[in-house]
């Protein structure tokens, strides 16, 4: 969507923050570990590189942290140079209003780019093509888990990503990652140590949203992504059955973060399409954000049960 505007953003979303910042105070310990990574980093001068910072209402973190850097400017907590905070609002919905309404939403982030200096990009092009390869060679096992997660990082960030293969197991279990999305690849290497990571439902969210060289292709993409945190329509089960399927996965592996009120509410769904399918089911309960060694000890990551 952006591409098709001319916009080449710069994704933060992954980036930690440390603690101890001005925003630290104002930051409740159940917010969004994402959202209060990207407060931390505007309140700590990490991003006066930037202009402005948009924040995707499709996010329910994103949208209280948009919220909190707009009263944290007020308050003098971020610097200065701090980037503007701008709320987008993209309805994924594929009908004239919302689509009348999502181009409208877009107007208004162009109009007040416009007013901090940006000018449209010409011919760009979406990274989907990059996306969807990255998810073809994990599966094949020409890339390891932790090493397509590192490259889509690297693409959502750059926009660039080197295709070399990287060693990876060919044998064991083929592993689904489903659940919430996670900010590094701790446990994808975790997992990459007991079988074949073939899927993650991170990369298929990443791969959807690419899709479309046009606004219009893009808005429709954006609507139908099964993998969306806002996706009003229940097709999240259907898309992971066929995701399963294609990828010929023999166990799942479900996490959340531990304050998650978005994804937990799918898991026993998913245990159930994986009885059905013969496929075995890991529920490893609550992982942070940004998992550490230690934080991944004591979870049953080869057990598979239901």
């Amino acid at each position: 969507m952006f591409a098709s505007i001319g916009l080449a953003p710069v994704d933060v979303t992954l980036r930690q923050a440390g603690t101890g910042t001005a925003a630290d105070r104002y930051i409740e310990p159940f917010m969004d570990p994402f959202a209060a990574s990207v407060l931390r980093g505007m309140a700590a001068g990490d991003f006066d590189d930037l202009d402005a910072i948009v924040f995707l209402r499709e996010s329910p973190g994103a949208m209280i942290a948009c919220q909190y850097a707009f009263e944290l400017a007020r308050r003098g907590v971020l610097p200065k140079a701090a980037p503007q905070p701008i709320m987008l609002n993209i309805l994924p919905a594929d009908h004239d209003a919302a689509e009348r309404f999502n181009r409208a939403e877009l107007d208004r982030l162009t109009d007040t780019l416009a007013t901090l200096g940006w000018t449209p990009e010409a011919g760009m092009v979406s990274p989907a093509e990059t996306f969807e390869r990255l998810i073809s060679m994990q599966s094949a096992g020409i890339l390891s888990g932790a090493a397509a997660f590192e490259k889509r990082r690297a693409l959502a960030e750059t926009g660039m990503a080197e295709l070399a293969g990287q060693a990876a197991r060919l044998d064991g279990p083929r592993i689904a990652l489903l659940g919430a999305p996670l900010g590094n690849a701790a446990l994808h290497a975790a997992l990459d140590a007991t079988g074949i990571l073939a899927l993650d439902q991170q990369a298929l969210d990443q791969a959807h949203v690419a899709r479309g060289r046009t606004l219009a292709d893009a808005l429709a993409a954006q609507a139908g992504n099964p993998f969306a945190a806002r996706q009003p329509e229940p097709v999240y089960v259907d898309a992971v059955r066929a995701a399963l399927k294609a990828h010929r996965i023999d166990r799942v592996t479900w996490q959340v973060e531990p304050h998650d009120d978005l994804w937990g509410w799918l898991a026993p769904q998913v245990r159930a399409l994986c009885m059905e399918l013969g496929i075995g089911f890991t529920d490893l309960g609550f992982v942070p954000r940004w998992p550490m060694p230690a934080d991944l000890d004591a979870l049953p990551l080869e057990e598979a049960v239901a």
